[in-house]
């Protein structure tokens, strides 16, 4: 039986190489290459959990006749 070899790729920028750091770093079960790529994902990933909480602003029906 073959032994399959773990590819470990930063979620953020795509790349297989360290950058700045000895491993990859884990957040939420995936894996960055650098603090930089943690940083930009966990922003972004704050950002959609708040725009998701935020009630939809109400529309007004329009009278038309």
């Amino acid at each position: 039986m073959r032994s399959k070899k773990l590819i470990i790729y930063c979620e953020m920028c795509g790349g297989d190489t360290l950058s700045c750091t000895t491993d990859f770093i884990t957040f939420h079960h995936l894996s960055f290459c650098s603090p930089d790529c943690r940083e930009v994902y966990r922003d972004a990933d704050e950002l959609s959990r708040v725009a998701k909480e935020q009630p939809p602003a109400p529309t007004r029906a329009s009278k038309a006749a």
